[in-house]
């Protein structure tokens, strides 16, 4: 009995190891991602799989990284591995959704946002990806219909104003279009494709001074993030 109990003892100590391991492998991976080392994240969460066969979050999160450094095949095995050792995760479907539509596979797009609606009605950003997803299908009225939903959950989201000013104007209603474009400014002054959407309602009803000075603003904005993006140039 004594020996049972210590072999036992074992079993649960290794199992439990291997957990602590696969654990830390998966965080250290997320903080290589925070500082955009991609390849050294896979490798991460690689090993941590290795660990543990069935970690739905290392899978999840190397399909998510393998997304990001444009590995498209890769990204949705891993997501569909993840999806298959845990049913309903929605940050999965939510993610292979986004990768199938960057992959303009726009019918299975819409099946994992569906699936993530299923699950959480109130998933604003799954309604704004869905509506996107539509409007890419040329249905502008449904995306109009899933963007208004996103906006009674989250008002304070100028993108998905922006987003449903862009499905108004492309239905020929300048004026709704207007309105949601003023909004999308009023939560972000800097939103510069806001001001340039706002610009072509204003030249669809006749405003070409008003639509040159949003086109102009909106440009500038642009300018400006693209310069702090490149940042100061090295002293040589």
């Amino acid at each position: 009995m004594a020996n049972s109990d210590s072999f036992l003892s074992r079993i649960i100590s290794a199992v439990s190891f291997s957990g602590i391991r696969a654990y830390f492998q998966v965080r250290r991976g997320n903080s290589r991602i925070s500082s955009n080392n991609y390849t050294e994240a896979i490798s991460d969460f690689s090993k941590a799989i290795q660990i543990n066969p069935r970690n739905s979050t290392a899978f999840y999160l190397r399909g998510n990284t393998k997304g990001l450094i444009n590995d498209f095949p890769g990204a949705i095995d891993d997501l569909t591995k993840a999806i298959k050792l845990r049913p309903k995760y929605i940050d999965a479907y939510y993610c292979r959704g986004d990768i199938y539509f960057q992959y303009k596979e726009f019918d299975k797009a819409m099946l994992d946002l569906s699936k993530v609606l299923d699950f959480n009605p109130r998933y604003s950003e799954a309604l704004c990806s869905m509506g996107n997803t539509r409007f890419q299908m040329n249905d502008i009225s449904g995306a109009l219909n899933d963007y208004s939903k996103a906006i009674e959950i989250d008002p304070y989201d100028a993108v998905l104003y922006y987003n449903r000013g862009n499905a108004r104007l492309q239905m020929d209603d300048p004026n709704s279009a207007m309105q949601d474009y003023n909004i999308a400014i009023r939560l972000d002054p800097n939103y510069a494709a806001a001001y340039l959407g706002r610009g072509n309602a204003k030249l669809k009803l006749g405003s070409q001074t008003g639509a040159a000075i949003d086109w102009a603003k909106g440009e500038k904005l642009q300018n400006d993030l693209e310069n702090a993006t490149l940042g100061d140039p090295v002293a040589g």
